[in-house]
């Protein structure tokens, strides 16, 4: 489902014309939906990986230059010359900063980094502070994708394999902005049902290992002979 076809979807639905629901009042809505779809879901098409290099005697690593925009981490691993890889704990800021004190205060506050937490939207930080430059391949999840709306044949991940799911989720929304919660809250339930069912294909389905999980099997009630 491209971006016109979701505009003509909507008015269709909901028996209302561009008159009342303008092209921008319906864009608010997508634009909320695809961050609320983001942010309940974990999806492939935000996953990423990238690789750079800290620097020096700095604890602080850049993350805001990756394609795509930087939402959070979800792994980084430290990759070496002769190719192998250590993978760095995820620690939080307090204990980043409780860990710095103790190895300054030792006397030996650079090292290879053990640890890495987050410190603000666009830095991590690493503990101990990088003694030398060390390559991090970082595993992380870019900013939510979003349909183009000055390019009516425009789409994205979501639109493209689940489109009933952004669909209800602007119903949703667009109900709510007309003033008709008995429709709006149908379309919340029916957006709720479609999300668990893309999130049981995307972090479930597409998570398991029949090897090692065995096959997806769904209970069978068994009728009385």
């Amino acid at each position: 489902m491209n971006y016109s076809e979701l505009l003509t979807n909507v008015r269709n639905y909901t028996e209302v014309d561009s008159n009342v629901l303008s092209n921008s009042v319906i864009n608010v809505f997508i634009t909320n939906i695809e961050n609320k779809i983001a942010r309940q879901l974990d999806s492939d098409d935000q996953r990423r990986y990238a690789t750079t290099t800290c620097t020096a005697n700095n604890a602080f690593l850049d993350v805001s230059g990756p394609e795509g925009g930087f939402r959070f981490a979800r792994a980084l691993q430290i990759v070496k010359s002769n190719d192998e890889r250590v993978w760095i704990e995820q620690r939080d800021a307090t204990f980043m900063d409780e860990y710095a004190v103790e190895r300054s205060t030792a006397g030996d506050y650079t090292g290879q980094p053990k640890y890495w937490g987050n410190w603000d939207q666009n830095t991590l930080i690493l503990a101990p502070t990088p003694d030398q430059v060390y390559t991090i391949e970082m595993w992380y999840d870019e900013t939510p994708e979003h349909l183009d709306t000055s390019n009516a044949s425009s789409t994205t991940f979501v639109s493209n394999n689940a489109p009933e799911v952004l669909l209800y989720g602007v119903l949703g929304e667009t109900f709510s902005y007309l003033k008709n919660p008995q429709d709006m809250q149908l379309y919340e339930a029916k957006y709720q049902v479609a999300l668990q069912d893309f999130a049981q294909e995307q972090m479930g389905r597409k998570r398991r290992d029949e090897y090692e999980n065995g096959v997806l099997r769904i209970p069978m009630k068994s009728l009385t002979p």
